[in-house]
Parts: structure tokens; C-alpha cells; sequence
């Protein structure tokens, strides 16, 4: 079986090319598109065929159990029927806007979604994609343009259509969509915190889509595998399963390929392998300089993905040589406070993680180890057992910023790492 192929999602306000960019985009990558919104259609199709009131939850919550609703090679199947065509209605549509915001048409819909999605390989268009239905989705993006361009674009789309709408009216009526959007109770309209934004307005369709590719590119891109890494792994993992009866929580937040720096707390020597043993792919990492001059581990160590580095004052090659694991496409484990602490203490980073996290522009996914440092505690000269929990978060991502205010930028950056390593703490 191949690698699983990126789940991408788009999401974006109304009149911002969500549909038409999702579908180039999809022809770009040969990607299977899953159009959201049609699987919304054909459900209110079905209930406008079964002519259940579309307030009566009960009703409603029995016609849509056995319905299953799929996306094959862009053509909307209902129960096995091809009904493409006929969610096109305008009846279909006003019952569509309807039923989206009741939660037995959601709590039905989403996990279709969700299952059309597992395979990877695809690209969902919609306004909850990245944000409720693929949360943990390898890229994201977050479609906007301002509001007269938005206006003009669905003036434009009525008047192909043959439709006659005055521009002031549509604009009004894309505001109140907005407005409603942004508003509802299940799933509103928002930016998923790592969603990449990309402004329309004054882009063309082929501009939009050339910048998107791109970015998906550089998230394909994976650093080759090490098989002494990884015949050290199975071994490994054994062991530290057996005596540490070693567990990994939320593996699925860590991207299955391009770059991405892990980020975690640290009380024991312990924290690296035990990281790696769970993650569900090769880390790098930086280790101390002394531990490469020990004859025999420091060639190891080498050999399982180190880069040294110098605690003592700014190692400018040790943040060359992580960055350059992260333009590669490599996943890489930093220690923000630099060294190790007692266990369940979290310090002061220090900012070299800040600066990976901002120079590179990688998803930071927030790690937090519990039980190293009972398992190796600093002073002792062996390790003993203990229960071992790490646990992996949802990803967050940092832009560069331009002028002055760097340093207080990147002291943010470190504060909200830390903060979300901290949340790992009780999970």
C-alpha cells in the first residue's frame, strides 16, 4: 500500500473562489474534491422527495439514518444514485440553507465527510472543513476577499446563469450571509488557527491555485527514511513499552509529511526516544555537544537523526543545521527550555525554538512527556520503571513579522508554546 495521500481543506466566506479554486486545485494535485456543501444537497434532496417538514427533528433524525451520501470522481451519489443534477434546484438549495443548521443534519453529514476523507488524497471545500470536520487536515487554507470584490463575483455568476440581480442587492445579501456564517451556533464560520490565509481580491483564479500547489508541494516533501533508524525504533519500542509500559496520545495531530518541528517539555535524557518511539514518523533532533564526543554514542546518536548543538550562547550551525532538516521536509524535536528540569516543572524557554518555529514557518506541534523524569530523574546514575504518557496537540503555526519588535514577537511565540505544552499537561 503507498503513502496516504494530504488531506487539504478550504475554507472561506462566501464569493472568495472557494468552489472553483477547490476544483483546479483538486485537477492540479489529482486529488478526489469533495464538495461539502453537495452532500448537504443531497440529503435535503432525499427529504424533500420523502416530504418530511423540515422542522421535525424526529422525522428529520429516522429519514437520515440508513442514507449514505458519497463523492465519487465528481459525480454526488445518493444511496448509489448519481443525483448531480438534480441538487442543482434552486428548491434544493433553499432547503439546504435551512437544514445545515440543524444539528441531526450536521451530526449525519460530518462523519460521511470525515470517512470520504480517511484515505487522504483529497481536497474538501466548504465553511467547517478545517475547523470541525478534518481538524487534524495536513494543509488548510482560509479563502478571503473583501466584500465588493466577493459582490461582484456572485453578481457575475447570477448573470452567467442568466440571472438578472441589481450589484447594491447582491452586496447586501452577501453581508447578510456573512453575518449568518460567522454567527451560528454549529460550526461558524472562522479561521482554523494553522489555516493558511490567502486573499483574493486581487488575485486570478490561476494566481490563487499556482500559490496553493506550491504550498502543498512543500508539505509532500518528506526527509528519506533511515533504516537503521528505524530497525533501532522496533527495538527500541519494545523496550521501553515492557519497562516504561510507554503510551502516545494524539499521534494523529503530527503531519504524515513536510516539515514539522515538535516542540516539548524536558526532565529526563529519556524525552527523546520516548518521543520518537510514539511519533508516527523519523525525528531529528538536537542534542548537546559533549554527548558527540563519547566514542561509539556519538556516532550512534548521530546516526539516529542528532544534530549537536552548543548550550552555551547562540549556535548560529546548530540553527542552520535545523533549519535545514526542516526545509527538507523533516519532522524535528526541539526542547524550548533547552535542558532538562524536574518532572512536571515547566521553565523559561529559551528562543531558539521561537526562531525555528517563525523562520521556517512549520507547523509547531506542542508535545508534553509525563513520567521521564520518575523513569531517569536527574543525579540518579540508572533508570527504573515508571508509567510513561506523551502526548502529542493540535498544531500551531507562527508567521514571520516584518520591522521592528522582533524579539518581543519572538518571546510571544516562546510564552505560547510553552502555554500550549502546558495544556498537554492533564490530558
Amino acid at each position: 500500500m503507498g503513502p496516504r495521500g494530504l488531506v487539504i481543506t478550504i475554507d472561506g466566506p462566501a464569493g472568495a473562489g472557494k468552489t472553483t479554486v477547490a476544483r483546479r486545485l483538486a485537477e492540479r494535485l489529482g486529488s478526489e474534491l469533495i464538495p461539502t456543501g453537495a452532500m448537504y444537497r443531497a440529503l435535503a434532496l432525499s427529504v424533500l422527495r420523502a416530504g418530511i417538514s423540515l422542522d421535525d427533528a424526529a422525522a428529520l433524525a429516522r429519514h437520515l439514518a440508513p442514507l449514505n451520501v458519497s463523492v465519487e470522481h465528481g459525480r454526488v451519489r445518493l444511496n448509489g444514485e448519481d443525483v448531480t443534477g438534480e441538487i442543482r434546484g434552486q428548491a434544493v438549495a433553499d432547503a439546504t440553507s435551512t437544514l445545515s443548521m440543524r444539528r441531526e443534519v450536521r451530526d449525519k453529514v460530518t462523519p460521511l465527510q470525515r470517512r470520504a476523507a480517511e484515505p487522504g488524497g483529497v481536497v474538501l471545500e466548504g465553511r467547517d472543513t478545517g475547523t470541525v470536520v478534518c481538524p487534524d487536515a495536513d494543509v488548510k487554507f482560509f479563502l478571503t476577499a473583501n466584500l465588493e470584490s466577493r459582490a461582484r463575483r456572485r453578481h457575475d455568476e447570477l448573470a452567467a446563469q442568466g440571472v438578472s440581480a441589481d450589484l447594491d442587492t447582491v452586496r447586501d445579501e452577501v453581508k447578510v450571509r456573512d453575518r449568518q456564517d460567522t454567527t451560528r451556533v454549529l460550526a461558524p464560520l472562522v479561521r482554523a488557527p494553522d489555516a493558511i490565509e490567502i486573499d483574493t481580491s486581487d488575485l486570478s483564479i490561476d494566481e490563487v491555485v499556482d500559490r496553493m500547489a506550491a504550498i502543498v508541494d512543500a508539505r509532500r516533501v518528506s526527509a528519506p527514511d533511515s533504516g537503521f533508524y528505524a530497525a533501532c525504533k522496533v527495538i527500541a519500542v519494545a523496550i521501553m513499552r515492557t519497562v516504561w509500559r510507554l503510551e502516545g496520545r494524539g499521534a494523529h495531530h503530527v503531519p504524515v509529511a513536510g516539515s514539522v518541528l515538535l516542540v516539548s517539555n524536558h526532565s529526563s535524557v529519556l524525552d527523546p526516544p520516548f518521543v520518537g518511539g510514539v511519533a508516527p514518523r523519523q525525528l531529528s533532533f538536537l542534542a548537546k555537544a559533549e554527548l558527540f564526543t563519547i566514542p561509539g554514542f556519538g556516532r550512534l546518536i548521530r546516526a539516529l537523526n542528532a544534530r549537536p548543538v552548543r548550550r552555551e550562547g547562540a549556535d548560529a550551525g546548530a540553527l542552520r543545521a535545523a533549519l535545514r532538516v526542516l526545509e527538507a521536509g523533516g519532522a524535528l524535536l526541539v526542547f524550548p527550555e533547552g535542558t532538562r528540569g524536574e518532572e512536571g516543572t515547566l521553565r523559561e524557554p529559551k528562543p531558539g525554538a521561537a526562531l525555528l518555529a517563525v523562520l521556517s514557518g512549520a507547523p509547531v506541534v506542542p508535545v508534553f512527556v509525563r513520567g521521564s523524569g520518575r523513569a531517569w530523574p536527574r543525579g540518579r546514575r540508572l533508570p527504573r520503571p515508571a508509567k510513561v504518557v506523551v502526548t502529542f496537540g493540535p498544531p500551531l503555526r507562527f508567521e514571520r513579522v516584518a520591522g521592528a519588535g522582533k524579539k518581543e514577537y519572538y518571546d510571544a511565540v516562546s510564552r505560547e508554546m510553552m502555554a500550549a505544552i502546558a495544556r498537554l499537561q492533564n490530558t
